[in-house]
């Protein structure tokens, strides 16, 4: 469709004024032949004057267009007014068909009134929920990174990784919020005043959320499931169990100055649904013990934690080491600080080689960042 604004175009036709611009050129002209039969240097001061006045006269009149009045909306045309079947009619012909009509070739505009405004396509937003298929090296962490969420958001939309941050499986589901918040699945007798205090967030966040289609009276569907957006789930603690036997007599106390328990590097910190660090390396990589102590657990098992140990040492505190391809020490057994413990690999539910790392005092998973030098 053609557009309905028309370029700034001199047409002599269109204008009354034409026919006084070429006398005044052939004035001039008439005028600067008379000057150049002339000898300036014998002219007084003010026929030289004179006479610069006249080229100046020539050259403006060149360069100030035909249209006297200040052209509307830049030197275009305002659009046609559609007619009552909602269309725009087309521009009628003109008399000057020997120039380019509006839009047969790009053209730019002169502007010299409105300009006008340009507005960018809004940019559309994400509100529906998507699934993620777990890829070797990701971190709950870095998928929320990858989608510009949180890392709770992530936990708070998938209740076995809430559960256990830790444990991603190489081509694991995960949902993916379209923002940061959680996801409910609609229970019998849930009502959305009864969700929205269970996530702690004002009702109307639910039913103005467009994703949730809940217009005004709907009733919730069981088993759907709805975005609550800046929900939050209370922080459930997840349990373990140390070795409860007798330490061995021979056993030294740890002095509570932690060293590295393995070269690598950081691939996911500690932070509140990930209490303790991981440490990237090549699988076999050596990893030692943190300090003195002696073995309280160890575990050889292709799920959760893989092969792991733990070295409790004495002083209330437990280190704890996980993922090993493989476990070198025995249950029970005294260990000093830096003696090796196992291999690094990417045993149980591990996307790849690395070692995770836990400081437990009196029970509590502290920041190993904490303790290490």
């Amino acid at each position: 469709m053609q557009s309905s604004l028309r370029p700034y175009i001199e047409s002599p036709r269109s204008f009354g004024i034409g026919g006084l611009r070429a006398k005044g050129e052939r004035l001039v002209s008439s005028l600067l032949a008379l000057v150049g039969h002339i000898d300036v240097r014998a002219l007084p001061k003010k026929a030289m004057h004179l006479a610069l006045l006249a080229l100046l006269v020539v050259a403006g009149w060149r360069l100030v267009p035909l249209q006297a009045s200040k052209p509307g909306l830049g030197g275009m045309q305002p659009p046609l007014a559609p007619s009552s079947t909602g269309l725009v009619p087309a521009p009628e012909s003109s008399s000057s068909s020997q120039y380019l009509q509006p839009n047969a070739v790009p053209y730019t505009v002169r502007v010299m009134g409105d300009v006008l405004p340009l507005v960018a396509a809004p940019k559309q937003v994400r509100t529906w929920v998507i699934t993620y298929n777990v890829q070797p090296g990701d971190t709950v962490s870095g998928i929320a990174e990858r989608f510009g969420l949180q890392s709770t958001s992530i936990l708070w939309a998938n209740d076995r990784i809430a559960e256990h941050p830790d444990y991603l499986q190489v081509g694991q589901e995960v949902l993916v919020p379209p923002v940061d918040g959680a996801l409910h699945v609609i229970a019998k007798g849930d009502t959305v005043e009864s969700i929205a205090k269970a996530y702690t967030v004002d009702p109307q966040a639910i039913t103005s959320f467009p994703g949730n289609h809940l217009g005004d009276g709907q009733s919730l569907t069981v088993g759907e499931r709805l975005v609550i957006p800046g929900g939050q789930k209370p922080y459930r603690a997840r349990r373990v169990y140390a070795y409860s036997g007798n330490p061995p007599a021979e056993a030294s106390r740890g002095s509570g100055s932690f060293a590295w328990p393995m070269s690598g590097y950081i691939t996911q910190q500690y932070w509140s649904q990930h209490r303790a660090i991981d440490i990237g390396a090549a699988k076999g990589t050596p990893i030692y013990a943190s300090d003195t102590g002696y073995v309280s657990y160890v575990q050889f098992s292709n799920s959760g934690y893989g092969n792991m140990a733990m070295i409790d040492h004495r002083n209330g505190y437990v280190t704890l080491y996980a993922h090993m391809s493989i476990v070198v020490v025995d249950t029970g057994q005294s260990i000093s600080k830096g003696q090796l413990v196992g291999y690094c690999g990417s045993t149980g539910n591990s996307t790849g080689p690395h070692l995770h790392f836990e400081v437990i005092e009196n029970g509590v998973k502290r920041n190993p960042f904490i303790y290490l030098p």
